[in-house]
């Protein structure tokens, strides 16, 4: 025996050691009854190192449930469904090679969690491998791979794109398994044996880490386009649009443009805008405000400080950025400027909204013309018969009659408009009338329709 690891005191939620007298003490029975023993342990590894005191909180294994062992078993059902439907064996794609960007971004990724997780299991040190792994399944497998990939699983023909998100999907639920199997035996066996059809995932090799998949550049666009989706959609919030809503474009800073201008159809899709437009010329949309940081700059300038705000108010953003070692004359004597002295507010012109964060900006055009209105109000529409579909106990895939019904002259507009992408959307042929339940459906802006469906 070489090592050994000891694990600490595990108190209640609020620090306090358990005990009968205080009443605080938690039956592991009845929680392992209602969650099973992999979220509880998962959590224990999640919340601290073993080595230290644990703070027990109900609270903690329930969002480990959701967050991790609900997206895992959910992605792994997504899988399976349509994996059935299409009747695949492993051996259908066992030989794809045919892989998408997208395809090579997961497998890095997955080959640098390899990576990591291995390194933390030699450090006996189990908080960093369940830390990764968690973010791993929740948003580069679940958030962006799968959603970002339905409609490769969802179309019908079994071509080499569609196989290849097959067998990238399968080969890293594969791998995961034999990851989390040391610290979450009973979903990962049963995961791995319905995949594999093997006798037991305690009985195969660890993974080992393909360095030829790993390719830091393919995930640094990734990961960038990523993050100016989130200033995207946190502009939208902002802006109160929702992301239904179609937008005429986006603006991104040109520093940009060759590493991502190349996946704009992706940042416009998931951003719903019909543009993007890479820019150094951002006076057109923003506003800068800029003052003395009085906290700084106050007694450096005493009486004169008002002269000094008159100054910098006249600023450009080229003035700011080039602000440090700036030397200008105030009240006859010359200063030498930096960034800390200046206090810098940008502020988005009507019409737009910028968000940014430390490296990154994003500029969305809010004015919505009546044809970007339409489209909205099209893709709300849309959303709606989908959610009535599956109300009505039938797949997405089933093909159906439908009828929609509106007195608003806009929505049937729309409906007479977009007729053909409503029905190819919805795998549906539009007719006049059916004699089946009627739904009743008010739209945000007030428009009422009435829906039938029916399977063909």
């Amino acid at each position: 025996l070489k090592n050994v690891v000891e694990n600490d005191m595990m108190l209640d939620a609020y620090g306090k050691k358990m005990s009968k007298s205080t009443g605080n003490i938690i039956d592991p029975v009845e929680v392992m009854e209602e969650y099973g023993a992999d979220p509880i342990r998962w959590y224990m590894m999640m919340v601290s190192p073993v080595w230290t005191p644990l703070k027990f909180d109900i609270n903690g294994v329930k969002e480990v449930n959701s967050k991790f062992f609900s997206t895992l078993k959910n992605t792994y059902n997504f899988f399976a469904m349509y994996a059935n439907a299409d009747k695949l064996d492993v051996k259908d794609f066992e030989n794809t090679t045919d892989d998408e960007e997208i395809d090579k971004w997961l497998l890095s990724k997955y080959n640098n969690l390899v990576k990591v997780v291995t390194e933390a299991y030699e450090e006996y040190d189990l908080n960093k491998v369940v830390k990764p792994i968690t973010e791993f399944v929740s948003e580069d497998l679940s958030n962006w791979y799968i959603r970002r990939n339905r409609r490769r699983f969802w179309k019908g023909e079994l071509d080499s794109s569609k196989l290849a998100v097959y067998k990238v999907t399968y080969d890293v639920l594969v791998g995961l398994t034999k990851l989390i199997a040391p610290v979450s035996p009973f979903i990962s066996e049963d995961i791995y044996k319905n995949l594999t059809g093997n006798e037991s995932v305690h009985l195969s090799d660890f993974p080992k880490v393909d360095e030829s998949m790993i390719n830091e550049k393919i995930e640094n666009r990734m990961d960038l386009v990523r993050d100016l989706i989130s200033l995207g959609r946190n502009a939208r919030e902002e802006a109160n649009i929702k992301i239904r809503q179609p937008l005429s474009k986006v603006l991104l800073d040109a520093k940009n443009e060759s590493l991502i201008s190349d996946l704009s159809d992706l940042i416009k899709e998931e951003l719903n805008v019909k543009e993007v437009v890479f820019t150094s010329e951002f006076n057109e949309y923003l506003e800068y405000n800029v003052k003395p940081n009085f906290k700084e700059v106050g007694k450096l300038f005493g009486k004169d400080v008002n002269e000094f705000a008159k100054i910098v108010s006249t600023f450009t953003m080229d003035d700011v950025n080039s602000v440090e070692g700036k030397v200008v004359e105030v009240a006859g004597k010359e200063y030498t400027l930096n960034k800390d002295m200046l206090d810098v507010r940008v502020l988005s012109k009507e019409g737009y909204d910028a968000v940014s964060d430390s490296v990154n900006f994003i500029i969305l055009d809010t004015n919505i013309t009546e044809e970007l209105r339409y489209e909205g109000l099209l893709r709300d529409l849309i959303r709606q018969c989908q959610l009535i579909r599956k109300n009505e106990g039938l797949d997405i895939s089933d093909r159906i009659n439908i009828s929609i019904n509106t007195t608003e002259d806009i929505t049937n507009n729309v409906i007479n408009k977009y007729k053909d992408e409503i029905e190819s959307e919805l795998l549906a042929t539009l007719v006049s009338e059916l004699n089946t339940d009627s739904s009743f459906y008010t739209d945000e802006e007030n428009n009422e329709y009435v829906i039938k469906i029916e399977k063909k």
